[in-house]
C-alpha cells in the first residue's frame, strides 16, 4: 500500500504540474492574441513555459524567420531626441496618453517612460528580394499628441496639440551587396529621399518629424538595442483602433515601400 501511495503522490504531482503548464501557457497565449493567433499563441506558450520563458527575439523570429529578424535587429535605429522634448514613443496597445509617453530630457540613454513603459518600435518588412528587388524594413513610431516643440513639456494634456495619434518612421533599404539606405518621415512626406544608413534618428521636438543624423550631439538616447521591436505582421485585432491619423496599415507605403508618402 505504502508503495502505491507513493506512486499516486507522484503520479498526482505529475497531473498537477502538467496542468500547472497548460494554465501558464494559456494564460500566456491570451494575453498576446493581439499579436499571435490564439492556436499558435497555445503552442508556442507551451514551449515557453516548459523551456522557461519567451520574449521579443521569439517574436521577431516568429514573424520574419531567423536570418530576417537578424537584419531587422541589425538595423534598427539609435533614436536621439531633440532638447526640451518629453514624447517618447510607446505601444499604442497599452496607453494613448501623453502622460504615459513622456519622459526626462536629461542627456542620457532612456528605454522606458516616466510611467515605465518601453520605448518601442513597430516594425514591418517587404521582401523584395526573390524578384530582383531589395528588402525593405520599417520601424514605425506611435507618439499620443502632436505638439509645437516644448508646448507638450510645458502643458501636457492639458494642451489639446496639433492632433491626437501620431506616426512616424524610419526605413532602411537594403539592396544588392547588402547595401544600406534609409529615409525617415516628416510631415506626410520624407524629410529627404534615401541616404547611407548612418543608424541614427533623431526626432524633432512636439512635431515627431524624423531626421537622419550622424551622431548625437549631447541629447537624450534610445540605443537601437534598448528598444522594443513589435512585428506589425503579426498583431491582430487592428481594426478596432480608431486613429486621427492613419496607422501605417492603412498606409500606401505600407505595401509599396518606395512610396513617396508617409
Amino acid at each position: 500500500m505504502r508503495r502505491q501511495a507513493g506512486q499516486a503522490t507522484v503520479e498526482w504531482s505529475a497531473t498537477t504540474l502538467a496542468l500547472a503548464l497548460a494554465f501558464a501557457a494559456l494564460a500566456f497565449a491570451v494575453a498576446r492574441t493581439d499579436a499571435w493567433r490564439f492556436g499558435d499563441g497555445v503552442v508556442h506558450a507551451l514551449v515557453c513555459a516548459i523551456e522557461g520563458g519567451c520574449g521579443e527575439r521569439d517574436a521577431l523570429d516568429f514573424a520574419y524567420g531567423d536570418g530576417v529578424a537578424q537584419l531587422v535587429r541589425e538595423h534598427a535605429p539609435n533614436l536621439v531626441y531633440e532638447r526640451r522634448s518629453a514624447a517618447l514613443p510607446i505601444d499604442f496597445r497599452r496607453c494613448r496618453e501623453t502622460s504615459c509617453s513622456d519622459g526626462s530630457d536629461a542627456a542620457r540613454a532612456v528605454d522606458r517612460s516616466r510611467s515605465g513603459l518601453p520605448v518601442t518600435a513597430f516594425t514591418r518588412v517587404v521582401d523584395r528580394r526573390e524578384r530582383g528587388g531589395a528588402l525593405y524594413l520599417q520601424y514605425w513610431f506611435y507618439y499620443p499628441e502632436s505638439f509645437t516643440a516644448g508646448i507638450g513639456r510645458l502643458f501636457g494634456d492639458a494642451w489639446p496639440g496639433y492632433h491626437p495619434d501620431d506616426w512616424e518612421a524610419y526605413q532602411v533599404r537594403v539592396g544588392p551587396g547588402d547595401r544600406a539606405t534609409a529615409r525617415a518621415t516628416a510631415h506626410g512626406s520624407y524629410a529627404s529621399g534615401w541616404a547611407p544608413a548612418g543608424g541614427w534618428y533623431r526626432v524633432s521636438g512636439g512635431s515627431h518629424a524624423g531626421h537622419l543624423v550622424a551622431l548625437p550631439r549631447g541629447e537624450r538616447v534610445t540605443p537601437a538595442s534598448k528598444l522594443a521591436l513589435v512585428p506589425l505582421e503579426r498583431l491582430k485585432g487592428t481594426g478596432r483602433y480608431s486613429f486621427e491619423v492613419s496607422p501605417p496599415w492603412r498606409k500606401d507605403v505600407y505595401t509599396r515601400p518606395e512610396s513617396p508618402h508617409s
